[in-house]
C-alpha cells in the first residue's frame, strides 16, 4: 500500500493538469492558514494590551467600594462629618481615607482633603464649625472653620493639641457645650478640656470574662449628659457608669446584666437610653434613664435585631432598629413604651450600620456608603445620597469637586 501511494503522488506531479489542481488546493489551505494566524496574532496582542491596561484590575480612575469608617452627627445642625474609606485599584494602592463634611439640609458634601492625617475617628462640634480627628499616629487634631462650607477651603486650619494622644479610638464626640472632647477605645475612656487645654478625665474600663461567656466588649457606648457635666461610658464591672467629670466619681452604675453592649443612644432630654448588644442574638433594649442615683433605670422592652445599632428620636417618642426580613434590610420604627412596630422602611441594598435622628427625621447609613433620610410623620423616604457615586464624580476630571 505504501508503494502504491507513492506511485499515485508521482503520477499527480507528472500530470500538468493534476499538478495545477494540487497547487490550488495547497494555496487555498495556505491562505486560510495565514488568515487564521493573523487573527490569532492580533487577538493575542489585544489581550496583552487589555491585560496591561487593567483587564484584571480596576483602572486608577475607578473606585471599587466606599464605606464609612466613622460618622459623627449633630442633631441641631443636621450636619455630619465622616471618615470615608475607598478602595481604588485595590491590589496596587490599597485603601485610602478622607474626612467628608455633609450638610443634610442643603445636601451639600465637601471633602476636607485630610487623607494625609490617616483619620480613624472624627467628631463634629455642636456648632458644626470644628471637626476633631484622631489619626493612626494617635495625635488629636482640630480642623477649625469648616463652616460655612463655601469658605472652608480657604479658611479651614488644622491645629494639633499638644500632649493630647489617644490610640485606636472607636468613637469620639464633643460635649453639648462644645468645651470637652471625649474618646473611647477598647481599654479606656478619655476626656479633654479644650478651654483649659488639659486632660480632664481618664478611666480604664477594660474587658473581663463572665461565667463562661465571651468577653463583654463595650465598643461605642459613649455619651455626655445634656449639661456636659457627666460622661456615660463603659464600666469595668460590666454595664455602664455615669461619672462626674469634675470629681471623677461614679454617680451611678446600671445595666450590669448587659454583658455585650455595643452602642447606645441617649435621648435629647436625657430621659431614655437605648442600648444595643453585640451578643448572640443581637438585641436592642430601651430604658427609662436618670443620672440621679436615687432613681433606678427601668427596662421598658427588649427586641431582637439583625444589627446592634439604635436611635431614639422625636423627643423620645420612637426608636429605630434594623432587621433583616424576607431577604431585605429594613428599618423598624418602634413605640418607645411598648417596643411594638409603628412602621417599616425598606430601601437599603447593603447592611445598615448606623442611625442618627433629628426631630421627626431619621438618617440611616449602610456598608455600601449610602445615606437615607426618612420622614417619620409621612413614613416616606425623603432623600438618598450615594457616597460611592460622589467619590466617582469627584475622580472625574471633567467635574469640579466641592
Amino acid at each position: 500500500m505504501l508503494f502504491n501511494g507513492r506511485v499515485i503522488v508521482l503520477e499527480l506531479l507528472r500530470s500538468p493538469r493534476r499538478w495545477k489542481v494540487w497547487k490550488q488546493v495547497t494555496d487555498f489551505f495556505a491562505l486560510w492558514g495565514l488568515l487564521l494566524g493573523g487573527i490569532f496574532l492580533l487577538a493575542g496582542a489585544e489581550a496583552v494590551v487589555i491585560w496591561g491596561s487593567g483587564f484584571r484590575y480596576q483602572p486608577d480612575t475607578q473606585t471599587r467600594s466606599v464605606w464609612f469608617d466613622d460618622l459623627s452627627f449633630q442633631r441641631s445642625k443636621r450636619m455630619a462629618a465622616a471618615v470615608v474609606c475607598f478602595r481604588q485599584n485595590a491590589l496596587a494602592e490599597g485603601v485610602k481615607s478622607d474626612i467628608v463634611l455633609m450638610d443634610l439640609v442643603t445636601r451639600r458634601t465637601m471633602s476636607l482633603d485630610a487623607s494625609h492625617l490617616n483619620p480613624i475617628a472624627v467628631a463634629l462640634s455642636p456648632d458644626a464649625s470644628t471637626v476633631a480627628v484622631i489619626g493612626d499616629d494617635a495625635a488629636v487634631r482640630l480642623i477649625k472653620d469648616v463652616t460655612p462650607m463655601s469658605t472652608a477651603k480657604l479658611m479651614a486650619e488644622i491645629e494639633t493639641i499638644d500632649d493630647a494622644r489617644f490610640d485606636h479610638p472607636t468613637r469620639m464626640l464633643f460635649s453639648p457645650d462644645g468645651d470637652k472632647l471625649a474618646a473611647l477605645n477598647e481599654q479606656s475612656v478619655w476626656v479633654w478640656s479644650l478651654s483649659e487645654n488639659r486632660l480632664l478625665h481618664q478611666h480604664h474600663h477594660g474587658h473581663h470574662e463572665h461565667r463562661g461567656s465571651a468577653k463583654h466588649g463595650i465598643h461605642k457606648v459613649l455619651a455626655f449628659t445634656r449639661d456636659s457635666q457627666c460622661i456615660i461610658a463603659a464600666d469595668s464591672n460590666g454595664g455602664i457608669a455615669i461619672r462626674d467629670l469634675d470629681s471623677g466619681k461614679v454617680l451611678k452604675r446600671g445595666l450590669s446584666d448587659e454583658r455585650s453592649l455595643f452602642e447606645a443612644d441617649l435621648s435629647e432630654e436625657d430621659r431614655l437610653l437605648a442600648v444595643a448588644t453585640n451578643g448572640t442574638p443581637h438585641e436592642v433594649s430601651l430604658h427609662a434613664f436618670s443620672a440621679d442615683p436615687r432613681h433606678p433605670d427601668a427596662r421598658l422592652w427588649t427586641q431582637r435585631v439583625s444589627v446592634p445599632v439604635v436611635a431614639v428620636g422625636g423627643q423620645g417618642s420612637w426608636a429605630a432598629t434594623a432587621v433583616y426580613r424576607n431577604e431585605t434590610h429594613v428599618i423598624i420604627i418602634r413605640d418607645v413604651q411598648t417596643g411594638r412596630e409603628r412602621g417599616v422602611f425598606a430601601g437599603h441594598e447593603c447592611p445598615i450600620v448606623g442611625f442618627a435622628s433629628s426631630g421627626q427625621t431619621l438618617y440611616s447609613w449602610d456598608s455600601g456608603g449610602s445615606i437615607y433620610e426618612w420622614d417619620i410623620d409621612t413614613m416616606q423616604r425623603a432623600y438618598t445620597f450615594s457616597m460611592l457615586q460622589w467619590v466617582l464624580d469627584s475622580l472625574d476630571p471633567n467635574r469640579i469637586r466641592n
